[in-house]
């Protein structure tokens, strides 16, 4: 099958078109102006220059491809709006119109375990793929607030009985970019400050798992209009990661975990003295309080519908981190 991939140089991208060169599919790899397509060539990839900003510049390459995996985005921390919504929300909406006007046969929509609300309280919640949105996008950095908006945008062509499937890896990691250490952590000497608790879950996913999990989304037959949630492990606790973590690396550090609850008073304070101020909302309140939340995430559907399992286990997938980065 030939199949179209968006954000063919990125960090899961790349791996996306590997494993699809790898199974023999005929792969069009769409590339921003000035990126280098070379190892996409050699792997046997046609690459196809374009931006999502501009879906009509590329629509052409669109035709014939039975699939469309879109892992592209703009995902820089900081710029205007604008840009995002034009790139991840516009761009997703008419990318997935373009696709079906093609004849594309599936379109497999990449979105993200952020885009969640994750209500209030510390007990335990399991977060499945049926869970409501974050009720304040506007308190999200841009790329996240375009994520959300996004994945409606895959999802309101899903309801309206559209072949889109779409898949949401948790925090992805591997061979070129930072691991995992806690939603708010500090290193200080010997120790590893992580504002958490030891038994709180870990939402990880590495990245060559989730290649592996887009590739059956595209390639597997009758999951039209199914959503999947991505997790290595959904019982990894922290102490056990930050364990394999230390085993990893051969490192002494100690991880010290501070309750959420201990620092939420003083970050409300100074949220509470903006708003005396008269400033806009202190958005990073909001953002750590969602990181203090005791959430678990489900990919049990990946696992029964796909036949998706981590090729890789954890340990392996940080000691190839860490090697990597030697």
């Amino acid at each position: 099958m030939k199949i179209f991939v968006t954000g063919a140089t990125g960090f899961l991208g790349a791996r996306i078109v590997t494993r699809l060169c790898e199974a023999g599919h005929e792969v069009a790899a769409l590339v921003r102006a000035g990126s280098d397509g070379t190892e996409l060539e050699r792997q046997g990839a046609t690459v196809v220059v374009g931006e999502l900003e501009d879906i009509d510049g590329f629509a052409a390459s669109l035709q014939g491809c039975g699939g469309v995996i879109h892992a592209g985005a703009h995902v820089q921390t900081s710029g205007d709006w604008g840009v995002f919504h034009n790139s991840n929300v516009l761009g997703t909406h008419r990318l997935i119109e373009a696709s079906l006007a093609a004849g594309a046969r599936r379109f497999v929509h990449v979105s993200s375990l952020g885009i969640f609300d994750l209500g209030r309280g510390h007990s335990e919640i399991e977060v499945d793929e049926e869970r409501d949105y974050d009720r304040k996008p506007l308190l999200r950095g841009h790329y996240t607030r375009s994520k959300i908006h996004a994945d409606r945008a895959a999802m309101a062509a899903l309801k309206s009985g559209a072949p889109v499937v779409v898949v949401r890896p948790g925090v992805l990691y591997g061979p070129g970019r930072p691991l995992f250490r806690g939603r708010v952590s500090k290193r200080l000497g010997p120790l590893r400050l992580v504002a958490s608790r030891s038994s709180y879950p870990v939402p990880i996913c590495y990245v060559e798992n989730a290649a592996d999990a887009l590739v059956l989304a595209a390639t597997t037959p009758g999951v039209d209009g199914q959503v999947f949630n991505l997790v290595d492990e959904s019982s990894l606790r922290q102490r056990e990661y930050f364990a394999l973590l230390a085993a990893a690396e051969s490192s002494g550090a100690r991880v010290v975990y501070l309750p959420p609850a201990l620092l939420l008073p003083a970050i409300r304070a100074v949220a509470f003295l903006f708003k005396l101020l008269k400033r806009r909302q202190w958005t990073p309140a909001y953002q750590f309080e969602r990181s203090a939340r005791n959430a678990r995430y489900s990919s049990t559907r990946a696992r029964e519908i796909l036949g998706w399992s981590p090729a890789v286990a954890t340990d392996e997938a940080l000691r190839r981190s860490v090697d990597a980065g030697k």
